[in-house]
């Protein structure tokens, strides 16, 4: 009997120890602030105590448990009031709480505000230009203090907590960046607030300073808009009456679909957003764009190390045939496969920014769907065999770009004992360079349209060097310059010497289409980070139109070092 019990409590050990029982739990904080008592009624909004209610129970249906879900709203079920004091202290004890595998959905419904720029001041990050508000925000002092709400970099700082934690943290915010009205006649109330639309005038060069930021592996980001634009809300076919976040409801019904993972949930969700704003007939230069980040590759709730399965690709159907939206800046090639199920197709035309596909024979009940892709064999002179050489064999492929650029790119070179150079970031070579060359990189997006970046450094031999996005789960999306704020980013490094043999520094980057998934520039793939700093951010103006899909900009700089 004694024998029995001994293996019954190894058997009852080994099971507790096992994946399965370590698998992780998913916990949610849904935070929804309506009511703004200290600030002007026409401030208010009337969605987000719905939007957490129907938050929760879409989470419900998602396996989440009620013991779990913690609501800080306006309604009188929620866990408290959404006030600084109770969003801090809940984050706080999530973090001492939550472990390695674990999974927050941080969730978020209400209003922003923004810093203005001032004349002659480049945009500053995102943490020192954004403000969420909460129920106890309330602007004092002459106007020049805004208390309460959190600053975006304050959420930053919780994020990598989790992060560094190994908690996978899946945020949602539908909230906007914007400086606009909060009432139109439409019936669509607007998410986003300037600082005068509640009396606010912070001085200049006011601000927290931005802190440094740490990668965030397991990090999943969902946004309503991008940094200029707005969100709204407004009441609902399936919410007569109430009103309800257009980007909430878009990502519930998407949820719904029980999509596998989280790339397939945003492009479903911007599916449901655009049928939403298309109902209520706005201008298409009106329409917010989504923002996603992060592995969205990875299975939907999956916050262990498990592994990573191979990208799959959107196979899409319009008047011309079948598509996929990716093109050569994410590695296409003609001739690649793509495979859905039963379904085949070949890609027979990559542009920048698409691929046409032909339906290969034998596929039958051809439909749209994700693919798994199976690139062509590279063409005869590659540089070398492996990721390295394949990398920088489709780097050095790609045909130059006519036209006027899309970022006005430069570096600055100084070699020892020489004055700097100012040259233009295009396709060049920069011959020999002796160890101690600084190297000063400089992109600005001076255009009114956001625009996908990426950034690396590639030598021959040697490790590449991922250098915009700047972090893994970073968005590779550059925001416009807004009025004298100019967005830019500057990194900068030092030639060491002869270690790498010939090295380039490449930049390729397309029109940030309204609607479109995340670009997978082939040259950042799964690169590590260079230096753990973000790109700048921007403020408020109406968005520009989707531009040209197989627009582009490509620069490939190359050099020699010696001692």
């Amino acid at each position: 009997m004694k024998n029995k019990r001994r293996w019954g409590r190894l058997l009852l050990l080994s099971y507790l120890l096992s994946g399965a029982a370590l698998a992780g739990e998913r916990h949610a904080l849904l935070i929804g602030v309506g009511a703004l008592p200290a600030m002007p009624r026409s401030s208010w909004l009337a969605g987000p105590a719905s939007d957490v209610a129907a938050m929760r129970d879409a989470l419900r249906q998602q396996g989440f448990a009620d013991e779990h879900i913690y609501r800080l709203a306006d309604d009188a079920g929620a866990s408290q009031a959404p006030t600084r004091a109770a969003i801090l202290a809940r984050l706080a004890q999530l973090e001492q709480s939550l472990g390695k595998d674990d999974l927050l959905l941080l969730y978020w419904s209400g209003h922003s505000v923004l810093l203005p720029v001032y004349p002659g001041q480049a945009a500053a990050p995102q943490g020192r230009r954004t403000r969420l508000l909460t129920r106890d925000s309330q602007v004092s002092h002459q106007g020049r203090q805004l208390d309460g709400g959190l600053d975006s970099s304050e959420l930053g700082r919780a994020i990598d907590a989790f992060a560094a934690r190994q908690t996978q943290v899946v945020a949602v915010f539908d909230t906007c960046h914007a400086a606009a009205g909060t009432r139109s006649g439409d019936g669509l109330a607007w998410r986003g607030l300037a600082a005068s639309d509640i009396g606010w005038r912070p001085a200049p060069g006011k601000g927290t300073p931005p802190d440094e930021a740490r990668a965030r592996p397991r990090y999943v980001g969902f946004f309503a808009a991008e940094a200029q634009q707005r969100t709204p809300e407004a009441a609902t076919a399936d919410t007569p009456g109430l009103a309800a976040g257009l980007f909430t409801r878009a990502v519930i019904a998407a949820l719904q679909r029980q999509p596998q993972t989280y790339a397939m949930w945003a492009a479903s969700a911007t599916q449901q957003y655009r049928s939403a704003l298309q109902a209520y007939q706005l201008p298409r230069s009106a329409w917010p764009s989504p923002v996603y980040a992060g592995a969205l590759d990875a299975p939907l709730w999956h916050g262990d190390d498990a592994a990573m399965p191979a990208p799959r690709w959107p196979v899409r159907r319009d008047a011309q045939g079948w598509l996929v939206p990716f093109g050569l800046l994410d590695g296409m090639r003609d001739g690649d496969l793509f495979q859905h199920a039963d379904t085949r197709w070949r890609a027979s035309k990559a542009g920048w920014g698409e691929t046409r596909l032909t339906l290969l024979p034998g596929s039958a009940d051809a439909a749209a769907g994700w693919a798994t892709r199976t690139p062509a064999p590279q063409p005869a002179g590659s540089i070398r065999p492996g990721k390295q050489g394949e990398r920088l064999a489709a780097l050095l492929a790609l045909p130059a770009t006519p036209g006027p650029p899309l970022l006005d790119a430069r570096i600055e070179l100084t070699l020892p004992g020489k004055a700097p150079r100012q040259l233009a970031f295009a396709d060049g070579d920069l011959g020999v360079l002796p160890a101690g060359t600084r190297i000063r990189l400089s992109v600005e997006n001076r255009s009114a349209a956001s625009v996908d970046l990426g950034l690396a450094h590639l030598p021959l031999d040697g490790p590449a060097t991922r250098i915009y996005p700047a972090l893994d789960g970073d968005s590779n999306r550059m925001p416009p310059a807004i009025g004298a704020g100019i967005s830019r980013i500057e990194r900068s490094f030092v030639v060491s010497g002869p270690h790498y043999g010939v090295e380039w520094l490449a930049l390729v980057a397309a029109p940030a289409a309204n609607g479109t998934l995340p670009r997978r520039f082939a040259i950042i793939e799964a690169l590590p980070a260079l230096l753990p700093t973000r790109g700048a951010a921007s403020v408020a103006v109406p968005v520009a139109e989707a531009g040209n899909p197989d627009q582009a900009q490509v620069a490939r700089l190359s050099w020699r070092s010696v001692r």
